[in-house]
């Protein structure tokens, strides 16, 4: 049965000459006034992609392919780390190199990727971090994504190792609750990919928002609910958090915080929005409602603050992946 580790593309080649092949690859036997493929290879950062063992070859595969697309634009090593379960006990780590140049309308456009793949039986845990740090370009940051990794592991092997990073980034819409869970040594340094992907989302409704008093938005009001189509209760859960540290600081004008209701739920199935935010106040005079819809990139505001009915429509384009996870990674 194939693994993760051989499903994703590169060369197979011993753990030991995966860095000597590395530099090898990149160096220039140009003359002096030519670039070569290391002229176009100006690392930036180190990426680190961390496989659970429950990640599904598709999974993967677009997933890497998202990373690569990443470094595109933000030059960086990608390494892959490929769990083995007890079944392969037989072997060992194991080495996979991948390397491509991307050339856009010219040449001066080129950009050289590489990654490199470790596959390792779970029980091999206390051998990771050094391998690891073998293949981690000297000097830069390191980034960690984890994905399907469970929380469990992460508290009982990975905390020490993931205390040293720049950035530890997951999905919340893939991991559930439970990271939430994890007591992370540096907290400020975990983000969410969910929480990334509504920036635009943040955005266009935080810009209607703003032009209203902190006071009128927080006062009288009772329930903030998000509700969300099946597969983006992460993206849901955010938003919700956003919006409850938002009002808490409108309460500072206001009175009344404590008094609001939180909470989101599913959208029926036949639903054609994506999205929705709704606050409900005391009295019915003042509304605020935000919805997306599933099949396009239109969102509509209908509110009244108490200056009349307004209804907005607003276009609201997801980011781009690689925009994406350069928010969760810098951001």
């Amino acid at each position: 049965m194939s693994t993760l580790f051989d499903i994703m593309p590169g060369l197979v080649m011993p753990v030991g000459e995966v860095m000597s092949t590395v530099a090898r690859m990149w160096q220039n036997d140009q003359p002096a006034s030519a670039e070569g493929p290391s002229a176009f290879r100006a690392s930036q950062m180190n990426v680190v992609l961390h496989f659970g063992l429950s990640t599904l070859p598709d999974e993967a595969l677009a997933l890497f392919d998202q990373a690569i697309r990443f470094a595109q634009v933000y030059p960086c090593r990608i390494v892959v780390l490929c769990p083995l379960k007890d079944t392969h006990q037989d072997l060992f780590l194991q080495g996979k190199l991948f390397s491509q140049c991307y050339i856009g309308q010219s040449t001066r456009q080129m950009c050289c990727c590489e990654a490199v793949m470790l596959g390792y039986p779970v029980n091999a845990i206390g051998f990771l971090e050094n391998q690891v740090s073998i293949w981690l370009e000297n000097d830069l940051p390191v980034y960690h994504w984890l994905h399907r990794v469970p929380a469990r592991r992460i508290e009982e092997f990975y905390l020490p190792y993931l205390k040293l990073c720049t950035r530890v980034i997951y999905d919340s819409c893939v991991e559930g609750p439970d990271y939430a869970k994890v007591k992370w040594p540096r907290p400020e340094v975990v983000m969410d990919l969910a929480y990334a992907r509504l920036l635009p989302v943040r955005q266009s409704i935080g810009q209607f928002l703003s032009s209203y008093p902190p006071e009128t938005l927080v006062d009288g009001l009772l329930r903030v609910e998000c509700r969300y189509e099946p597969g983006a209760d992460g993206e849901a859960a955010n938003l919700l958090r956003w919006q409850e540290d938002c009002l808490e600081k409108c309460a500072h004008a206001g009175e009344g915080f404590d008094e609001i209701a939180f909470g989101t739920r599913p959208l029926d199935g036949a639903s054609p929005d994506s999205l929705e935010v709704e606050w409900q106040y005391d009295d019915g005079s003042k509304k605020f409602l935000w919805i997306h819809s599933k099949t396009d990139d239109n969102a509509r505001i209908r509110a009244n603050f108490g200056k009349g009915q307004v209804d907005l429509p607003q276009q609201v384009k997801p980011m781009v992946v690689e925009r994406t996870i350069a928010e969760a990674l810098f951001f």
